[in-house]
């Protein structure tokens, strides 16, 4: 099947591209079905595992670095601190911006993005005005078409709140775990709530802290895809219809012939 288009894949904390495409094996089969093909781009941050939570954050870690070797342990950026401030105490380097916007420009451009976890808080922050943010022209990144947060939060640090208020992020779909306890359903609301009511859609699975794969949530997912991009796709016609229209009203050739046409016409009764 000829590829529609192309979608950016951003793993998780203490993830790798590897990992990611591993885990979302079933997501990738239907959406290649769909006509798209999927890219999975690795956080430049290293992760040292001594540096992550421990304590009453055990759990937590366990979980994330589960399938995790030594060597595939990335990030998109890392926290400064523990404890209860880490989750707003972090700042994005540029060179992870600097990353994303080689690799678009080397794969893209991209129709829609997905994220996992930390991957869906970046993403879910890039996709607010994304030419400015890794500094792309539109033709190396044309208007993206949706974006789908896996577990994902709203980024917190002050210096990254100016995007949200913009409203230029794409459709999107927001999906929680009911049982995950890594990142909480009040955060992933967040981040849902910065998108206007008729650009967001909820989705929640009965499992914790991954992407499930069975067929019957990936076919939700990829009705989505389809549904959302169609939409677009008309609203992107009527749009260009309607700028065409104005176009030829304001030319003074189109008027003048209008004119001769009606004057023909009266003659003619």
């Amino acid at each position: 099947m000829t590829s529609k288009g192309k979608i950016l894949m951003l793993h998780g904390f203490v993830q790798s591209d590897r990992i990611f495409s591993g885990k979302t094996g079933g997501l990738r089969k239907n959406l290649k079905k769909l006509g798209y093909e999927l890219y999975y781009a690795n956080g430049p941050e290293i992760v040292d595992k001594s540096t992550l939570p421990g304590g009453d954050d055990n759990k937590t870690t366990e979980m994330l670095i589960a399938d995790a070797k030594s060597d595939d342990l990335y990030g998109w950026w890392l926290r400064k601190t523990s404890g209860p401030q880490a989750l707003m105490n972090y700042e994005i380097q540029q060179s992870t911006f600097d990353y994303l916007h080689d690799y678009i420009v080397e794969n893209g451009p991209f129709d829609g993005v997905i994220g996992f976890s930390q991957g869906a808080g970046l993403g879910g922050y890039i996709v607010q005005d994304i030419r400015n943010i890794l500094n792309l022209t539109e033709e190396q990144q044309p208007d993206l078409k949706f974006f789908i947060s896996f577990s994902g939060f709203k980024l917190i640090p002050d210096i990254y709140q100016e995007p949200y208020t913009l409203n230029h992020a794409p459709s999107s779909l927001h999906v929680i775990g009911e049982m995950d306890a890594v990142v909480s359903e009040e955060r992933t609301m967040q981040l849902f709530n910065e998108w206007a009511d008729d650009k967001r859609v909820l989705l929640k699975h009965a499992g914790s802290h991954f992407i499930p794969n069975s067929k019957p949530f990936a076919m939700q997912v990829c009705n989505w895809i389809k549904i959302t991009t169609e939409e677009e796709t008309k609203k992107n016609k009527e749009t260009a219809e309607i700028t065409k229209n104005s176009k030829k009203s304001a030319d003074p050739g189109s008027l003048e012939d209008d004119l001769m046409n009606m004057m023909d016409s009266i003659g003619k009764l």
